[in-house]
């Protein structure tokens, strides 16, 4: 094998290896190699990098864009992430935020408060995310999903 390698051996790289095996061993013996004992060889796969891809950012790409977009809007008076989630520190689970609370919360001049939740391209709010969103706004609220910045400030007045 070429180079140096820690761990297993990808599907890929094991054909190859094979492959040269019995090439070797058919140099060896005179002999050519039967047809069909080859493995096929599939393409290698590259993976773009996060973040690459231009028609489907990461979320995290989209909610810094909404509130980059948002602290610039001058009909925001303030704006802030809100956090949701868990994590594990040491031995114990420690559990942040609401469950269902959504990416973003702030405020317009005049008092209006407003919630935004950030997704990627073709993504939606999951259950209790989208049951926050109806209830905001059948009490009057301003909420809704963004996939960019320019949705986030479509949902305000």
């Amino acid at each position: 094998m070429r180079g140096r390698r820690v761990g297993r051996l990808s599907l890929r790289d094991q054909r190859i290896e094979v492959n040269r095996a019995l090439n070797h061993l058919s140099i060896m013996s005179g002999r050519p190699t039967p047809d069909g004992l080859l493995n096929k060889i599939p393409p290698k796969r590259v993976r773009a990098a996060p973040g690459s891809n231009p028609h489907r950012p990461l979320e995290k790409d989209v909610l810094a864009d909404v509130l980059s977009a948002l602290r610039a809007d001058p009909r925001v008076a303030m704006v802030e992430r809100q956090q949701s989630g868990v994590f594990k520190e040491g031995e114990r689970w420690i559990r942040v935020g609401t469950p269902g609370a959504l990416d973003v919360k702030g405020m317009l001049h005049g008092g209006a408060m407003f919630e935004i939740e950030c997704k990627r391209i073709g993504e939606k709010p999951d259950e209790r995310q989208q049951r926050r969103i109806d209830a905001i706004m059948a009490n009057g609220g301003i909420a809704g999903c963004a996939h960019s910045a320019a949705e986030a400030l479509a949902l305000l007045p």
